[in-house]
């Protein structure tokens, strides 16, 4: 054990991960500073796919974040749209207010920002309205009944083309995920760690209850979250090469939850068939004494 401790992390690891025996012969070698290095790394390899595909990606259908109102915005108001400019980051125009409404749903151009609107970015209202998308002289404001609601800014390179009615709601969809698409990484990137960190957790704590046993050879909660980790390096790893063929988050997370617990799974099966094997010789050995006796 004092040896294999001596060896380089990385040598310990790989002779870990390769197999449910491998698990067991190096579950000692490991400290604390390893097992957190290592669940780190083993996260950020799932995390790598899902960040190549969010930075592919280039525009978002707004109808999936904000149904209601981009349904709203009907063919009168994008034609009264095709009347303003939009150059360098700025709308201009000169009708600095026209509004659209449509019961609870506000359309509209205030170019002096006249419109009141509330609540923090990703919850903003325009006041008396449900639906609402407002688009002003820097930035464009929408809101929907479900809760959400952004204020976007401009990008300086959009031109005239872009406010056309067959590709306004592409538009929106562009220039809003362009701005929050740094955020989505972030939130996405931290719902791999929690998932991460709680299956490893919900996996050492079974592995560290049957130390009861006596039959695991587990004698602490350190070499239970070791095993956990190190077992669940090989179907890390598959989920990280199935992300970066063709990434698919829900694919991905089965492909890791389930190889995770089935290696735990295989881990048990190795530590009863050498401990029946051992119990066998064990009493064969017994049964040799008696008869020479």
């Amino acid at each position: 054990m004092n040896d294999m401790r001596n060896e380089k992390l990385i040598g310990r690891f790989l002779k870990a991960a390769a197999s449910p025996a491998g698990v067991m012969r190096c579950k000692h070698a490991f400290s604390w500073l390893d097992i957190s290095f290592l669940f780190m790394f083993l996260s950020a390899c799932l995390m790598a796919p899902m960040t190549i595909a969010f930075m592919k990606m280039d525009r978002f259908n707004a109808g999936y974040l904000m149904p209601n109102v981009v349904q709203e915005a009907d063919a009168a108001f994008i034609k009264q749209l095709k009347g303003y400019q939009l150059t360098n980051g700025r709308l201009t125009g000169a009708n600095e207010l026209y509004l659209v409404e449509k019961g609870r749903t506000l359309l509209a151009v205030d170019l002096k920002h006249e419109l009141k609107t509330s609540g923090e970015n990703g919850r903003i209202k325009a006041e008396g309205y449900q639906n609402a998308l407002i688009f002003q002289s820097d930035h464009l404001i929408i809101s929907d009944q479900n809760g959400t609601g952004f204020s976007v800014r401009y990008p300086a390179k959009a031109g005239q083309n872009d406010l056309d009615g067959g590709h306004l709601g592409d538009f929106i969809g562009a220039m809003w995920f362009a701005q929050y698409k740094p955020l989505i990484i972030m939130l996405a990137c931290s719902a791999v760690f929690i998932i991460s960190l709680f299956l490893t957790a919900v996996l050492a704590g079974g592995i560290w209850v049957s130390k009861k046993s006596n039959m695991t050879g587990i004698r602490s909660f350190k070499e239970a979250a070791a095993t956990a980790v190190c077992g669940s390096a090989l179907p890390a790893a598959a989920a990280m090469a199935f992300g970066m063929i063709r990434f698919d988050f829900i694919v991905m997370l089965l492909i890791h939850s389930c190889g995770s617990a089935l290696m735990v799974s295989f881990i048990f099966r190795h530590i009863f068939k050498t401990g029946h094997h051992n119990e066998n010789l064990q009493s064969g050995g017994n049964h040799g004494k008696s008869a020479a006796i």
